[in-house]
């Protein structure tokens, strides 16, 4: 039998991981695997991966977008061609959206059997992996600061009414950026290196500017406003989905260095 490594959160989203493990575990086992299931810790999931993904035929993520990251990078860190497939299972799920994944446990599990493998871009920082974002400075506390109850009830409405918070605390840092012989300077309230049409379900990009694939990320870089016209526009520009405005400054590259004259410290 082919051999299947199913991580799991138990914790994420509204901790659905747990009610249809059964279910998930059947449906692989249909499918001629052999499954061994690993509930996620708080600690060690990726070094976990990296020890054993040779060893499988599959791995399978079930959890949210932060557990895929953590899954992504152990099996790149091994070496080894595993396959990762992805049951979404978190409060907002931006890579399941963008790679079409069905919410529903079971037909993403069988979307897992029945689809095919397709390459996919994976970011790194320091040795550290990540799948679709890296980011710093307004509003990125909200994900860690939000309470798992109000996530698992609320999904991505939860990040907007925790990052609300944050507004009138709002101080910007000064960033230079280098990135594919290219250079720009300023002073930001928000950056970001990401491979997603989706930041936490608010912000959007156009499908067809991101490709998953091409070796490139989109850098984001937005500097607070000036006067209420600015305001104006920035919070425009977000909830339309259009991000041509002067507060916003987005790029294509595959390869950047951020200098901070001070990191930007979690309001």
């Amino acid at each position: 039998m082919k051999k299947l490594l199913l991580i799991a959160n138990p914790k994420a989203g509204k901790c659905m991981a747990k009610k249809v493990l059964f279910d998930l575990v059947s449906v692989f086992s249909g499918a001629d695997y052999k499954v061994t299931v690993y509930p996620t810790k708080r600690h060690g999931t990726e070094e976990y991966v990296r020890s054993e993904a040779a060893g499988y035929d599959l791995v399978v993520c079930c959890g949210g977008d932060g557990t895929l990251s953590e899954v992504l990078g152990g099996v790149y860190a091994s070496g080894a061609e595993t396959p990762v497939g992805y049951i979404p299972m978190g409060s907002t799920n931006d890579f399941a959206a963008n790679m079409n994944i069905p919410r529903n446990p079971k037909l993403a599990a069988l979307g897992i059997i029945n689809g095919k493998v397709v390459p996919h871009d994976l970011g790194s920082i320091n040795g550290k992996y990540f799948s679709y974002i890296l980011a710093t400075g307004a509003f990125t506390g909200a994900s860690y600061s939000a309470p798992q109850r109000l996530k698992n009830s609320l999904g991505h409405f939860a990040y907007i009414l925790e990052g609300s918070k944050y507004l009138a605390k709002i101080k910007p840092f000064h960033l230079k950026a280098i990135f594919d012989g290219k250079r720009t300077e300023g002073d930001f309230i928000y950056a970001s290196v990401s491979n997603t049409t989706s930041v936490g379900g608010i912000v959007k990009l156009a499908k067809e500017a991101v490709n998953f694939n091409d070796g490139s990320f989109e850098l984001m870089l937005v500097k607070k406003p000036a006067n209420i016209k600015e305001s104006a526009e920035l919070i425009t520009a977000i909830l339309s989905n259009n991000l041509n405005c002067s507060c916003i400054r987005l790029y294509h590259a595959s390869k950047v260095n951020m200098l901070f004259d001070k990191i930007p410290a979690l309001p």
